[in-house]
């Protein structure tokens, strides 16, 4: 996410009423920014999500993921403060449809839950573009051609949603290895948490990041995939707070074995 705006200067002259404003205005976002936590539920992150401008969470009660000794999380947890979390829940069995894949795509289909994010920037500019595109064609009974009425807001907010959550659930997999599969219904997402009421409870003005859980069919990585994000953590310096792929890539290792 981008940091914020450099400062600049107000010209060569300024009035006592402007150079009060704005000092009161600097003054006013210093006690903000001391104020303002990181995620909400993520208490010794605080700071650190408060410098990176990352807005706080929704309150939404996660569906609890599945537990097991056959259910491994591809990932280990270090602390329950994990924003994402992947879990292979085994291959799918012979009454599922994507059973029928495996000769095609050379590789067992695999079921898996996904604790990701969805963050509210990215919530916010797409809502943004909706309603954009939507206002170019709009034209409802009662409001001027090109307005979006009130009622048809709350379905801005779930196209948005929906989208962002997507996009999130394939960017989360990425450091995984796991690849999704993209054969028609079979490589659709089901999110868990009862979106109906996310979405009626969704703050549309402050755009909050949204947690929530997912299930997907999907591929494990393969051996030479493994091998590359070895090499690839091996060569580059983790950055602050990045995912361990080294330890990803080993017990992916451990699970194909």
């Amino acid at each position: 996410m981008p940091g914020p705006a450099g400062s600049s200067s107000s010209g060569p002259t300024m009035s006592e009423f402007r150079a009060k404003k704005m000092a009161n205005k600097k003054k006013k976002k210093k006690k903000n920014k001391e104020n303002k936590g990181g995620f909400s539920t993520v208490d010794d992150n605080d700071e650190d999500n408060s410098k990176k401008g990352e807005r706080p969470f929704m309150e939404v009660d996660l569906v609890a993921e599945p537990e097991g000794d056959d259910m491994p999380r591809l990932i280990p947890l270090e602390n329950d403060t994990s924003l994402i979390r992947l879990k292979d829940l085994g291959p799918v069995d012979e009454s599922d449809e994507a059973y029928a894949l495996k000769d095609k795509l050379g590789s067992s289909v695999h079921n898996y839950w996904l604790t990701a994010y969805a963050d509210g920037s990215n919530i916010g500019k797409t809502r943004n573009e909706i309603v954009r595109e939507a206002s170019q064609n709009a034209d409802f009974p009662g409001f001027r051609k090109g307005v979006v009425p009130p009622y048809a807001q709350g379905k801005m907010t779930t196209f948005a949603l929906q989208e962002v959550m997507v996009q999130s659930c394939q960017a989360a997999i990425l450091p995984f290895g796991v690849n999704e599969i993209n054969e028609d219904e079979l490589g659709v997402v089901t999110f868990k948490e009862d979106m109906d009421d996310i979405t009626a409870r969704y703050d549309a003005k402050r755009y909050p990041s949204v947690r929530f859980t997912a299930t997907f069919r999907g591929l494990p990585p393969t051996a030479e995939e493994v091998a590359t994000a070895k090499a690839a953590a091996a060569a580059e310096p983790a950055a602050e707070g990045a995912i361990d792929v080294d330890s990803s890539a080993s017990d992916a290792s451990s699970n194909m074995d």
